[in-house]
């Protein structure tokens, strides 16, 4: 199985028979930092169950080939409230949502999920497609619930590490001097993958990004529900890397203050993806806008005229 260092993440291979009934710890050979390894996944027959929720059946069909070699059961759905369902309903050891999805975004199905004891124990990754990756060059203020996050086209090479991680709840431990004597402590050593394991990474890698873009440039029947996701993506990424001045903004009621660049740069970029956009019957990048402002409102109880400036 693959682990990852909770600290630097870096990627290991590791015999999961060397985890004892207790759990293992384990010294990172990289940042040297020790963490913890459970034992309670290694002993679920060795399979985990992920349920991978993504608008596009074709990325589902990509995160599959990524998860692929990997002993998982995957599950997959195309919509926020579908992906509620099913995990109330199957309990997966692990739920990756992008954070876009239709019917619910993914960070109000993570918050509906962790506020659930029926789902306390499902891990939740937040999927992010980072639009502007030189804009979002830091972790999101907030992950609304969700134990972690990952950005698109980190999945090829982090997806797996991190589901073992997560399900295996690997934690870092803050000072090795409180380790019993009993217990061993293993040093890792970093697995460097093989150059056909690189090539089939960059080519599921260009996969992933390339349906993003026939998503955005599709002009046929589907153009207003392609138009419409994009707009959502944009939007809720601005959502989790600017969470903080989302919230000011809506209670102040001063949206274009907190948040104008950050929306005047989205709406460029729904346009130049989307050369099209200005013939379609709906601004759906306005509507993405004010249906999260709307949705934020709910959630702080706010109930005055509702907040769409900001977004011209």
């Amino acid at each position: 199985m693959y682990i990852s260092c909770p600290s630097c993440r870096t990627r290991f291979r590791f015999d999961e028979q060397k985890v004892s009934g207790s759990g293992i710890k384990l010294r990172c050979s990289r940042c040297s930092s020790v963490f913890r390894l459970a034992a309670e996944k290694s002993a679920n027959s060795g399979r985990l169950s992920v349920l991978v929720a993504h608008e596009s059946a074709e990325f589902c069909t990509a995160v599959q080939k990524v998860l692929a070699p990997e002993p998982f059961d995957i599950i997959s759905c195309h919509d926020g409230k579908e992906a509620l369902d099913l995990t109330f309903r199957f309990r997966p050891d692990v739920v990756l949502l992008n954070v876009a999805l239709p019917t619910m975004y993914g960070f109000q199905v993570s918050e509906a999920l962790r506020g659930d004891p029926r789902t306390s124990g499902v891990k939740i990754i937040l999927l992010a497609a980072i639009y502007d990756k030189t804009k979002y060059k830091r972790s999101p203020q907030t992950l609304y619930g969700a134990d972690d996050y990952i950005e698109q086209h980190h999945i090829p090479d982090a997806l797996a590490p991190m589901i073992y991680r997560l399900a295996s709840n690997a934690k870092e431990v803050e000072s090795a001097n409180g380790i019993p004597e009993t217990e061993k402590e293993i040093d890792t050593s970093a697995t460097s993958i093989t150059t056909k394991e690189a090539k089939d990474q960059e080519k599921v890698r260009k996969e992933l990004m390339a349906n993003q873009s026939a998503a955005a440039g599709d002009l046929t029947g589907e153009a207003c529900k392609s138009a419409r996701q994009l707009a959502r993506s944009i939007v809720s990424d601005i959502s989790l890397y600017r969470e903080a001045e989302l919230e000011e903004g809506v209670r102040t009621g001063k949206i274009d203050e907190y948040l104008g660049i950050e929306i005047r740069d989205g709406r460029a970029i729904y346009e130049s993806r989307l050369p099209g956009a200005a013939s379609y019957p709906v601004d759906f990048f306005e509507e993405a806008l004010t249906e999260l402002i709307s949705q934020k409102k709910r959630e702080m109880g706010i109930h005055d005229h509702e907040v769409t400036g900001g977004s011209d």
